[in-house]
Protein backbone atom coordinates (compact mmCIF):
# COMPACT_ATOMS: atom_id res chain seq x y z
CA UNK A 1 0.00 0.00 0.00
CA UNK A 2 2.88 2.48 0.83
CA UNK A 3 4.24 1.29 -2.52
CA UNK A 4 1.17 2.77 -4.48
CA UNK A 5 1.11 5.77 -2.44
CA UNK A 6 4.80 6.26 -3.54
CA UNK A 7 4.33 5.71 -6.73
CA UNK A 8 1.37 8.36 -6.99
CA UNK A 9 3.56 10.87 -5.15
CA UNK A 10 6.30 10.32 -7.54
CA UNK A 11 3.81 10.52 -10.39
CA UNK A 12 2.53 13.87 -9.21
CA UNK A 13 6.04 15.06 -8.42
CA UNK A 14 7.22 14.32 -12.25
CA UNK A 15 3.69 16.42 -13.38
CA UNK A 16 4.58 19.58 -11.30
CA UNK A 17 7.96 19.60 -12.74
CA UNK A 18 7.22 19.42 -15.91
CA UNK A 19 4.63 22.36 -15.96
CA UNK A 20 5.15 25.42 -15.05
CA UNK A 21 3.17 27.47 -12.26
CA UNK A 22 0.86 28.71 -14.76
CA UNK A 23 0.13 25.42 -15.74
CA UNK A 24 -1.06 23.73 -12.68
CA UNK A 25 -3.75 24.61 -10.40
CA UNK A 26 -4.64 24.02 -7.14
CA UNK A 27 -7.74 22.51 -5.86
CA UNK A 28 -8.56 25.46 -3.54
CA UNK A 29 -11.62 24.03 -1.86
CA UNK A 30 -10.22 20.31 -0.88
CA UNK A 31 -6.76 22.50 -0.11
CA UNK A 32 -9.21 25.23 2.15
CA UNK A 33 -10.77 22.43 4.00
CA UNK A 34 -7.50 20.34 4.46
CA UNK A 35 -6.20 23.76 6.11
CA UNK A 36 -9.07 24.09 8.20
CA UNK A 37 -8.78 20.93 9.71
CA UNK A 38 -5.33 21.24 10.44
CA UNK A 39 -5.52 24.55 12.11
CA UNK A 40 -8.68 22.57 14.43
CA UNK A 41 -6.33 20.25 15.52
CA UNK A 42 -3.59 22.97 16.23
CA UNK A 43 -6.40 25.06 18.03
CA UNK A 44 -7.06 21.71 20.23
CA UNK A 45 -3.84 20.70 20.65
CA UNK A 46 -2.69 24.25 22.39
CA UNK A 47 -6.12 24.32 24.67
CA UNK A 48 -5.34 20.99 25.85
CA UNK A 49 -1.85 22.16 26.68
CA UNK A 50 -3.28 24.85 28.33
CA UNK A 51 -5.38 23.18 30.41
CA UNK A 52 -3.40 20.11 31.45
CA UNK A 53 -0.84 22.78 32.83
CA UNK A 54 -3.37 24.18 34.95
CA UNK A 55 -4.09 20.83 36.44
CA UNK A 56 -1.01 19.82 36.91
CA UNK A 57 -0.34 23.55 38.51
CA UNK A 58 -2.90 23.15 40.64
CA UNK A 59 -1.02 19.74 41.44
CA UNK A 60 2.08 21.22 42.38
CA UNK A 61 0.24 24.27 44.66
CA UNK A 62 -2.51 21.91 46.35
CA UNK A 63 0.97 18.89 47.26
CA UNK A 64 -0.92 15.82 45.69
CA UNK A 65 0.68 12.80 45.99
CA UNK A 66 4.72 14.43 46.40
CA UNK A 67 6.02 11.17 47.07
CA UNK A 68 5.37 8.92 43.24
CA UNK A 69 4.84 12.44 41.30
CA UNK A 70 7.15 15.23 42.87
CA UNK A 71 6.58 18.91 42.57
CA UNK A 72 9.61 19.70 40.42
CA UNK A 73 8.82 16.98 38.18
CA UNK A 74 5.00 18.83 38.07
CA UNK A 75 7.08 22.31 37.58
CA UNK A 76 8.83 20.61 34.48
CA UNK A 77 5.27 19.43 32.99
CA UNK A 78 3.58 22.81 33.60
CA UNK A 79 6.61 24.60 31.71
CA UNK A 80 6.66 21.78 29.13
CA UNK A 81 3.05 21.90 28.61
CA UNK A 82 3.13 25.94 28.66
CA UNK A 83 5.95 25.48 25.75
CA UNK A 84 3.32 22.97 24.40
CA UNK A 85 0.76 25.26 23.85
CA UNK A 86 2.70 28.39 22.44
CA UNK A 87 4.09 25.77 19.91
CA UNK A 88 0.67 24.71 18.49
CA UNK A 89 0.34 28.48 18.62
CA UNK A 90 3.00 29.47 16.78
CA UNK A 91 1.85 27.00 13.80
CA UNK A 92 -1.83 27.89 14.29
CA UNK A 93 -0.56 31.24 13.07
CA UNK A 94 2.24 30.10 10.79
CA UNK A 95 -0.55 28.12 8.79
CA UNK A 96 -3.66 30.83 9.14
CA UNK A 97 -1.53 33.08 7.48
CA UNK A 98 -0.61 30.90 4.38
CA UNK A 99 -3.82 32.17 1.77
CA UNK A 100 -3.81 28.68 -0.58
CA UNK A 101 -6.04 30.61 -3.48
CA UNK A 102 -3.74 33.30 -3.70
CA UNK A 103 -0.24 31.82 -3.34
CA UNK A 104 1.53 30.71 -6.84
CA UNK A 105 2.04 26.55 -6.30
CA UNK A 106 5.42 26.54 -6.22
CA UNK A 107 5.32 28.85 -3.26
CA UNK A 108 2.75 27.04 -1.36
CA UNK A 109 4.50 23.79 -1.47
CA UNK A 110 7.49 25.52 -0.54
CA UNK A 111 5.23 27.45 2.85
CA UNK A 112 3.94 23.62 3.42
CA UNK A 113 7.16 21.80 3.35
CA UNK A 114 8.73 24.89 5.75
CA UNK A 115 5.78 24.17 7.97
CA UNK A 116 5.86 19.86 7.71
CA UNK A 117 9.69 20.44 8.55
CA UNK A 118 8.71 22.69 11.16
CA UNK A 119 6.06 20.62 12.96
CA UNK A 120 8.83 17.64 12.66
CA UNK A 121 11.15 19.70 14.49
CA UNK A 122 8.75 20.44 17.07
CA UNK A 123 7.79 17.01 17.37
CA UNK A 124 10.90 15.51 18.26
CA UNK A 125 11.93 18.34 20.73
CA UNK A 126 8.87 17.40 22.40
CA UNK A 127 9.51 13.38 21.88
CA UNK A 128 12.93 14.13 23.71
CA UNK A 129 10.90 16.19 26.49
CA UNK A 130 8.50 13.54 26.95
CA UNK A 131 11.05 10.72 27.50
CA UNK A 132 13.10 13.23 30.10
CA UNK A 133 9.87 13.23 31.82
CA UNK A 134 9.18 9.59 32.05
CA UNK A 135 13.00 8.80 32.68
CA UNK A 136 12.14 10.78 35.98
CA UNK A 137 9.50 9.84 36.72
CA UNK A 138 9.30 6.01 36.19
CA UNK A 139 11.98 5.54 39.40
CA UNK A 140 9.52 7.48 41.80
CA UNK A 141 6.74 5.84 40.98
CA UNK A 142 7.85 2.42 40.91
CA UNK A 143 9.44 3.41 43.90
CA UNK A 144 6.73 4.71 45.98
CA UNK A 145 3.18 3.34 43.58
CA UNK A 146 3.17 -0.15 41.55
CA UNK A 147 -0.18 0.55 40.40
CA UNK A 148 0.34 4.18 39.03
CA UNK A 149 3.54 3.14 37.34
CA UNK A 150 1.70 0.23 35.70
CA UNK A 151 -1.07 1.95 35.27
CA UNK A 152 1.51 4.55 33.58
CA UNK A 153 2.86 2.29 31.57
CA UNK A 154 0.13 0.72 29.94
CA UNK A 155 -1.33 4.66 29.16
CA UNK A 156 1.94 5.31 27.69
CA UNK A 157 1.66 2.34 24.91
CA UNK A 158 -1.52 2.68 24.47
CA UNK A 159 -1.25 6.55 23.62
CA UNK A 160 1.72 6.22 20.88
CA UNK A 161 0.06 3.28 19.41
CA UNK A 162 -3.26 5.58 18.80
CA UNK A 163 -0.74 8.16 17.78
CA UNK A 164 1.12 6.07 15.36
CA UNK A 165 -2.04 4.42 13.97
CA UNK A 166 -4.51 7.21 14.21
CA UNK A 167 -3.57 10.92 14.51
CA UNK A 168 -0.01 10.68 12.25
CA UNK A 169 -2.10 9.19 9.11
CA UNK A 170 -4.84 12.09 9.49
CA UNK A 171 -2.00 14.67 9.76
CA UNK A 172 -0.54 13.10 6.41
CA UNK A 173 -3.51 13.17 4.97
CA UNK A 174 -4.21 16.39 5.63
CA UNK A 175 -0.91 18.22 4.26
CA UNK A 176 -1.49 16.53 1.18
CA UNK A 177 -4.56 18.01 0.75
CA UNK A 178 -3.20 20.90 1.43
CA UNK A 179 -0.80 20.61 -1.52
CA UNK A 180 -3.51 19.20 -3.66
CA UNK A 181 -3.62 19.90 -7.20
CA UNK A 182 -6.82 19.68 -10.06
CA UNK A 183 -5.90 16.88 -12.20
Amino acid sequence: MQLDELKKSMSTLEQVLAKTNTEIKINVAVSETAQTKILKKFRQGAISCLILAVVFAASAIGGINPHSFPIGLKIYLVVYLLLGAIWYNIMFLKLRHINVAALPPAKLFSQTAKLRLFLIYGEIVFGIGIVILFTLLFPNAWAHNRFGFWAMVVTLVIAVVYGIIHILPQYIRLFRELNSIKE
